[in-house]
């Protein structure tokens, strides 16, 4: 008895250690076909590791980088009265070849309390059209303690990952829910690894961050549940789409064997969900209008404008704003029509987007800048928007009404006119005499004249500056964007601050993309909206922006991405991340 008693004493603090930190790769398959995505996931595990930084990518010169997310699991156990906890940190990018060949992923870094990990390269064979799908592996057996008297398990402890549908359009939303379902003693229980999304736009609607157990009623049988995740997916390609396994690791109490063994034994297991299918259909092309922006639910569309007058080609903002259900975030800027005597810009976005009884609504915004180039009253056309609604397999045609507004003072003659020249003009005129009179006065009205002759060159060449100036900014975009550049910066960095100030998370998360990428466009005049991460490398390059404040901007935007599906910051991390942004401006 004292020896049984004596050996278990021995071994229960061998499982009370801190474990260092393992950072690892891996890819989702080693051949792929050229035109076939590539899931690169890097794995960050340790004990109380707490927030770690975005991982630092290699050069990926024949890959494009499509998206990116993050996930996270944590194992609890409580041991002898002590809370050990193990983390599992994944960043996951998508990756598309960009040739045929043996290309590598060079190795990822990170830097970590004061060390710097490195992950092993890995070598991708990328063929025409479609590889061939990986061999069928047996599952591997799951890690367990040999044991006399099996638990069962398979109805009364459950991985389970559902979905409200399995037949959707694409862009039309499915919500996911990941689960655990409990009727057996438990020891500790972990996340071993949670469902793949690849293909699809992941719309976070709630993370756990903690085991919390709900009694619910299941077909007659009353179990445990905890939601680990759940989600809105938009599906982004037809055809056959996967959700991966949930996996969970559990150590099951058994039994007790005799009177001495009074702490009874655990058994180790680890269960999974089967993998989901979706069948994702292709959106109809009868039918399909030219003013399809993407939107796929049901939609209203709106437009105003910030004022109704504009003196001396001062902007007038349009506001076109599209509400409804749907994939909201994916819904593409609306064309507007040509509007007889006025330059459009390149508008900004705003969205905001909530879940609601399973259902994705809200709002986007398109903010156009709208500079008359004429005076007189000018007429904002309707602005049409066609979407699909799944429900009834058609698409919709909607508009907005028609807006006025007057302009003034656009023109370099009017500007000229009311600038003072031409009253001064005759004041000069007035005041010559003949010689005679001259010589009698005061020798200070000779300086008058000289001051009134020097003033009116002044007002003159002022005038044609200012007419240039306004003329240049009604004809040069790339110079009218540049210009405005550092008030929409100084604009954009209040709004942020005020998230910051009211710890919304959400919002500031949005808003730092949006500084650098906002300030970005302006003053290179590029559109962003209509870049792919690729192309805007490509773009920043050709702009003779250094490598290295490149590299910074794309690791800050993915850090951006992953941090938006992360669990909740400190404020002080915020603030950090605050100051990155600032940083990197500067640099800019």
């Amino acid at each position: 008895m004292w020896k049984k008693i004596g050996k278990f004493l021995i071994l229960l603090p061998a499982f009370i250690f801190a474990g260092e930190l393992n950072f690892d790769a891996s890819v989702n398959r080693t051949e792929v076909g050229l035109n076939e995505a590539v899931i690169l996931t890097v794995s960050v595990i340790g004990e109380n590791i707490g927030r770690v930084p975005s991982p630092q990518l290699p050069d990926l010169p024949d890959f494009d980088i499509g998206g990116t997310s993050s996930s996270q699991s944590t194992n609890i156990q409580l041991i002898n009265g002590k809370l050990t906890q193990q983390q599992t940190i994944q960043f996951i990018y998508t990756l598309y070849p960009k040739k045929i060949g043996s290309l590598t992923v060079g190795s990822c870094k990170l830097e970590f309390k004061g060390a710097t990990y490195e992950t092993q390269p890995i070598e991708i064979t990328v063929v025409e059209g479609k590889a061939k799908p990986p061999p069928q592996q047996p599952p591997s057996a799951p890690d367990m303690t040999p044991s006399e008297p099996s638990v069962p398990i398979k109805e009364d402890l459950k991985s389970v990952v559902s979905v409200n549908r399995k037949d959707v359009y694409v862009g039309e939303y499915l919500i996911v829910e990941c689960a655990v379902y409990n009727r057996l003693r438990i020891g500790n229980l972990g996340v071993a690894e949670m469902p793949t999304f690849s293909g699809f736009w992941i719309e976070p609607i709630f993370d756990a961050k903690a085991w919390d157990f709900r009694r619910k009623s299941i077909q007659g049988k009353s179990y445990d549940v905890c939601l680990l995740k759940k989600a809105a997916l938009f599906p982004m390609s037809a055809g056959r789409q996967t959700i991966g396994s949930m996996k969970i690791d559990a150590s099951l109490i058994q039994p007790p064997r005799d009177f001495f063994d009074f702490f009874g034994r655990s058994k180790r297991v680890r269960i999974e969900s089967d993998p989901l299918h979706i069948n994702v259909k292709p959106l109809p092309m009868e039918g399909k209008p030219a003013e399809f922006t993407g939107g796929v639910g049901t939609f209203s569309i709106d437009a105003s404008v910030d004022r109704t007058t504009s003196e001396a080609a001062e902007p007038i903002n349009l506001i076109v704003k599209i509400s409804g259900t749907g994939n909201i975030r994916l819904i593409e800027k609306p064309t507007i029509p040509t509007i007889p005597g006025v330059k459009i810009l390149a508008p900004e976005t705003k969205d905001d987007v909530r879940t609601v009884d399973n259902r994705v609504k809200g709002s986007k915004e398109f903010h156009y800048p709208l500079i008359p180039q004429t005076d007189g009253e000018h007429l904002i056309p309707q602005i049409e928007m066609a979407y699909f609604n799944p429900q009834e397999k058609k698409y919709h045609l909607i508009r907005t009404k028609e807006l006025k507004f007057t302009a003034t003072r656009t023109s370099a003659t009017e500007v000229a006119q009311t600038s003072g020249i031409k009253v001064l003009g005759t004041d000069i005129h007035y005041i010559k005499p003949n010689i005679a009179q001259l010589k009698s006065q005061n020798i200070s009205a000779g300086w008058w004249i000289i001051i009134f002759y020097i003033g009116s060159v002044i007002v003159i060449a002022t005038s044609v500056l200012y007419n240039r100036h306004q003329a240049r900014l009604l004809t040069d975009q790339a110079y009218a964007r540049k210009l405005r550049a550092n008030s929409l910066l100084r604009k954009r960095l209040r709004e942020a601050e005020g998230y910051l100030k009211k710890n919304n998370e959400k919002e500031f998360y949005a808003s730092l993309p949006k500084i650098i990428l906002g300030y970005v466009g302006d003053q290179y005049n590029l559109d962003i909206g209509a870049l792919t991460k690729g192309q805007l490398i490509e773009e920043l390059h050709a702009k003779k922006i250094k490598k290295e404040i490149v590299d910074r901007i794309m690791e800050f935007l993915n850090q951006c991405d992953i941090v938006r599906f992360s669990p909740g910051m400190e404020g002080q991390e915020l603030k950090e991340l605050y100051k990155k942004t600032k940083d990197i401006l500067k640099e800019l």
